[in-house]
């Protein structure tokens, strides 16, 4: 090849087709926008607008759901005229006094501590990138373990255990769904906002060509 016409490329500049492994110069494209592959069609990448706050946004509200699904009444049981209510908390510390403590601390890690830690991890890196207080090495850090936990913060595989459990017992009392239980709900929709909102080729992008 000719020195004249040669050029150096930036690996950060190519991006491979995830379906084909075609490989492409990336271009900036407009807001609201995809990339496709040119030879089969699969989505390179995309530019939501608005994706950094609209991801803070909705990891905010998913803190502030998470939280209140912990510590209000999850479920009220009445039976012959005796009533209780439990919260997500007591149902774990039932577990872990039943001889059941490892499925205890499985159920608070994937429904509490796993949720609640990727979406601080979140709302520090966008709170961040959003008000421009620089890039660090810790952000790029925290921000490849926010993707890493999120296969596995479970609440909406909790939520669809605690729906079969309500079918299965509606015959045996009366059951009301407490304050708790709309939380979580909550906290289900808001991971899946974050899921849509979130422009990962947008985020790193801005953490790996920026420095502190």
């Amino acid at each position: 090849m000719n020195s004249n016409t040669s050029r150096k490329v930036s690996f950060d500049d190519l991006i491979a087709c995830h379906s084909c492994d075609w490989l492409h110069y990336r271009t900036l494209i407009k807001p609201g926008t995809r990339a496709s592959c040119a030879r089969c069609g699969h989505e390179l990448y995309t530019r939501k607008p608005f994706s950094i706050d609209r991801t803070l946004a909705a990891s905010i509200a998913g803190m502030v759901f998470l939280l209140l699904s912990l510590t209000l009444p999850f479920l009220s049981l009445s039976r012959g005229g005796i009533s209780s209510s439990i919260s997500v908390l007591d149902a774990v510390g039932a577990l872990w006094s039943s001889d059941m403590r490892w499925l205890g601390i499985l159920s608070l890690g994937m429904i509490a501590f796993l949720p609640l830690i990727r979406l601080c991890l979140l709302i520090w890196v966008m709170f961040r990138l959003r008000y421009r207080l620089g890039i660090t090495q810790n952000m790029r850090r925290a921000m490849r373990w926010a993707e890493k936990l999120e296969p596995w913060a479970m609440a909406e595989i909790f939520m669809v255990g605690v729906v079969v459990s309500l079918v299965k017992i509606a015959d045996l009392a009366t059951l009301s769904v407490g304050p708790a239980f709309w939380a979580l709900l909550g906290l289900i929709f808001t991971t899946c906002f974050i899921s849509i909102f979130f422009c990962r080729d947008s985020v790193w992008r801005l953490l790996t060509t920026h420095s502190a």
